[in-house]
């Protein structure tokens, strides 16, 4: 046999167990992840067809109550609340361990090195010498391991569907916070519009019993018209206590919810504005979109496509 034919004898051996590793590596055992479709109505109950229009912008939707001071909470509550801070702390420990799992596709190399510095005395006929002389080392290992059944595929899978999913929990508690605090700052501007209208009809209603008494006197009124008229002013004035505290609810409640002590926005609130009222039309879209665009159904999709993942990675794993 010549050097030729060895040659493409062992080349053979080479490849056939290369090739037979190579197509056990593309086997992944486990369900493929498939996207559930719903069914979606086009349009509202009671609602008669139209075009279709583009899906509604609502990243931004308070901005259409055009209140300055509102805006500036919203931000203060996204940089300081401790939910969203929770919530990207887990973000990040998603993210570590996708790159973690990405990792293990890919070979893993390791490397050493090291340096000495040494002197060798020797004897001569005028004394010692030394010579100095430096050592160096260096290693180097390289290890891959076949991933024969898609464990590793499915672990990132896995990992990547749940980096997903921490993402949508983010948003679902950025939602219910700029909700929360819109709806208690609009909470606090009625409590205030409500306590300026209170004590109004109550000096109004005390003018008028004043009026019934003195008519009265004169015989052109009844002492029960006097009482009843000075009862309806008591019962005014006692309800602005039960609306001032209303409103310092709302307020240590928005406190609250930007990271703050309780009391800190009292005296920032203090000064009446209206209710803010949002730019009409509210735009609205379509079912499929408003179901779409909510992050804890996308959360719910996304940790559902995660389990999917992690039965391929437990059926790989036996």
């Amino acid at each position: 046999m010549t050097g030729f034919e060895r040659g493409l004898v062992a080349a053979r051996r080479m490849i056939v167990p290369i090739f037979t590793a190579v197509l056990l590596a593309g086997c992944v055992v486990g369900p493929d992840y498939q996207k559930p479709l719903l069914p979606m109505p086009a349009n509202w109950t009671g609602q008669k067809p139209a075009k279709a229009a583009r899906p509604a912008q609502l990243s931004k939707w308070w901005q259409r109550l055009r209140d300055p001071e509102l805006n500036t909470l919203v931000e203060e509550a996204v940089a300081g609340n401790l939910d969203v801070a929770t919530a990207r702390a887990r973000i990040r420990e998603a993210r570590a361990s996708y790159r973690q799992s990405a990792g293990t596709l890919f070979p893993s190399v390791d490397g050493s090195g090291s340096a000495t510095r040494n002197k060798d005395s020797t004897s001569t006929s005028g004394g010692t010498a030394t010579d100095p002389y430096s050592l160096y080392q260096a290693g180097f290992d390289a290890s891959w391991e076949l991933d024969l059944f898609g464990t590793n595929r499915r672990s990132v899978e896995a990992a990547r569907y749940g980096l997903d999913a921490s993402e949508e929990e983010l948003r679902s508690t950025l939602l219910t916070l700029v909700g929360d605090v819109a709806s208690y700052y609009a909470e606090a501007r009625g409590y205030q519009a409500r306590i300026g209208l209170a004590r109004r009809a109550a000096a109004s209603q005390k003018q008028t019993a004043v009026l019934t008494r003195t008519m009265a006197q004169v015989g052109m009124s009844t002492a029960a018209d006097v009482a009843k008229a000075m009862g309806q002013a008591s019962s005014t004035e006692a309800d602005v206590p039960t609306l001032e505290a209303g409103y310092a609810e709302a307020v240590h409640r928005l406190s609250v919810l930007t990271g703050r002590p309780p009391a800190a926005l009292n005296e920032r609130l203090k000064r009446v504005v209206p209710i803010p009222t949002p730019r009409l039309p509210v735009p609205t879209g379509i079912p499929a979109d408003i179901l779409l665009s909510r992050p804890d159904v996308r959360m719910a999709e996304r940790q559902y496509a995660q389990s999917t993942a992690k039965i391929g990675q437990a059926e790989a794993a036996r």
